[in-house]
Order: structure tokens, then sequence, then C-alpha cells
């Protein structure tokens, strides 16, 4: 509203100026004054916009400080702790968001093996994310049992449990502080060739020349000084330096451009290696790189297997095209698009190295 009445009085000086009715040294101070007169409106609606934000995140805040503490339980000193490699044993799991009757996850039963990759695939709202946090212990579930090799994660402290899990967000959090500081958040007592490998693999030595003070840099606040592409390999760098049995990967690669994808997929290849892998596949590489592919919709599985067991599937074709006109969007390719079948004939380099 602003910016236009600015304009309706720029256009009416300019009228005005050509019908002579005002001089160009008055028309020109207006103009210069006109911007100020409306400060305090723009003022007052960023405020507002601030405020209103504010309100919800306390509204959130608040709701989360009135949870109940979870009850737990106390472990003996020769406590049962989850041998590597590790297997996660899903069981009738289920999940239901406070204040909602849907479930977001309905007795959902999967197994995740050891040194195995999964895919997870659904449409938005399928129960992806909560999943993700349940296996996170961001939360605990309504109902059902979540295993690691038969010893229940509620049975361990979340901070205990998260040892054995590093996960790469799609959306990746950076910290205040230095991109060294931001990768040692995985573990701080790395030695500095350790630091340096995670660094290599993950791409971050790529673009640290570019920075002011290298790995000295103050990134900002989520990463404000970053792009989404750097802040996403310095998640992939904190993964690799955590060396967790456990990796989750939220489509890592989403915010890359090709170039850079391809190096980092070869990253990602080694950071897999000898681990149970649970990736959120939105891409037909990602999807095509699993050992095993789980179909979510509507908070339960509705389809799992191999790539070629789900050739024929009406709910995993549908998905794939669904996926194969978002990339087309996004990419500004002009090329067909792919069907389950041409996607299950894909060779990952994971497979080649097998």
């Amino acid at each position: 509203m602003t910016l236009t009445a600015i304009g309706v009085i720029a256009t009416t000086l300019g009228v005005r100026l050509l019908n002579h009715s005002i001089s160009f040294e008055s028309a020109f101070l207006i103009l210069l004054l006109t911007p100020e007169f409306y400060r305090p409106l723009q003022e007052l609606g960023a405020q507002r916009h601030a405020a209103m934000e504010g309100q919800a995140s306390a509204k959130r805040l608040f709701e989360i400080l009135e949870m109940p503490l979870p009850m737990r339980v106390k472990l003996a000193t020769d406590e049962r702790m989850p041998a590597e490699p590790i297997s996660i044993e899903i069981t009738d799991l289920s999940y239901t968001y406070p204040k909602k009757e849907t479930p977001a996850l309905d007795r959902v039963s999967l197994r995740l093996s050891a040194n195995t990759c999964t895919a997870l695939v659904g449409p938005s709202g399928a129960g992806k994310s909560t999943l993700v946090n349940l296996l996170m212990r961001f939360m605990d579930a309504t109902s059902g049992t979540l295993s690691a090799n038969g010893v229940p994660i509620t049975a361990l402290s979340p901070d205990r449990w998260r040892e054995y899990v590093a996960l790469v967000p799609q959306r990746p959090y950076l910290f205040y502080g230095t991109v060294r500081e931001n990768i040692c958040l995985a573990r701080p007592q790395a030695s500095d060739n350790e630091f340096a490998q995670a660094a290599t693999l993950s791409g971050v030595t790529s673009f640290i020349d570019e920075l002011p003070r290298g790995f000295d840099t103050q990134v900002g606040e989520q990463g404000t000084q970053l792009s989404a592409g750097q802040a996403q390999r310095i998640a992939i760098a904190r993964a690799i330096l955590k060396n967790a049995p456990i990796l989750i990967l939220d489509e890592p690669t989403s915010s890359l451009d090709p170039e850079n994808e391809a190096l980092i997929r070869q990253s990602l290849t080694t950071l897999i290696r000898d681990r149970t892998v649970l990736v959120i596949a939105h891409r037909y590489n990602t999807i095509a790189q699993a050992d095993r592919i789980v179909v979510l919709e509507n908070g339960r599985i509705v389809e799992a297997g191999t790539r070629d067991a789900l050739t024929l599937s009406d709910v995993y074709t549908r998905l794939l095209s669904a996926v194969s006109t978002s990339e087309e969007s996004e990419d500004c390719i002009e090329r067909r698009p792919a069907t389950a079948l041409q996607v299950s004939a894909y060779t990952s380099p994971w497979e080649k190295e097998r």
C-alpha cells in the first residue's frame, strides 16, 4: 500500500511538471520527503508482522513447556546398549498430535536392516517427518514400539540414543558461530585430521576459500551468510564427523546444483557404507539408490519392497509421475516423464561398489 501511494504521488508530480504547474525543485523535494512521510507506516506494518510471528512462536513454546515430562526408565549399570551393526524394528507404531483426531502415523510396522539403505517415499502429509521425529526421540510414540537390536529406544535417554543417530535434514539449522564450530557440534572432541577429512568429503573445502576467514568465518544465525547448498554441505560434514551407525537423510542434495550434487553423492556413498540408512526420498536418483522402498500414505505403509517389486504398483507409479513433473519444472529441462520401469533400470553407484 505504501509503495502504491508513493507511485501515485510520483505520477501526479510528473503530470504537474509536464503542465508546468509545479517547479522542478518543489517536485523533487516532495519526492524525496514522501518515503520519509510513509516510513512510520512501514515500520508499523513490520512490527505488526513480527508481533504476530512472536505470538505464534510463544504459543507453541508454552505448549512445549507445559507438556508433561515423559517417564524415564532408570537403567542399571550393566544397561544393554545396542551393539553395532544396528537393525531397527518398528512395530505397530502410532502417533497422534495433540488436539488432532486423525493419527499422523497409524500402526506402522517396518524393519530397517543393518547395513542397508531404505527409501521412504510418499506425498506431503503422509507421515514421513513424523516417523523421523520419532526415530530421533524428538517425541515419543502414542503406541507401539521402536527397538534397536531388540532394545527399546525409550529405555535410553534421548541424549544417549542420539549418540547412535546422525541426521542430515533438508533444511539444516546453523547456529551463530563459525563454520568450524557448526561442523564440530557433532563431535567436539574430534581431531584436526578427522575434521579436515569430514570437510573434504562433504565438499565444504570447495567453497571455504570464498569466505573471508575460511573455517573461522561467522555464518550468522540460521546460516544467513551462506547459500542453501553451502549450509547443506556443512550438515553433511557434521554427519560424517559424527560417524554414527544410524543415518537419516532428508533429501540432502535438494539445494545443490547438478555438479555439486554429483560430488556430494560420492561423499554420501562413503558415508552410508556399513550403516543403517533411512532416506526421505523425493528424487529419482535417491529412490533408485535404495535397497528397499517404503511407500507411506495417510500415515500407513501401503507398499514396501525392492524397486523391481514395486514397478507395477499404481501408488508408486503415481508418486513417481508427480515427482517427475516437479523435477521438470525445477530443472527447466524438456524431458519425458520417467516411468517406474525406467527408474528400476538405473544402476546405483552404491550397487556397483557392492
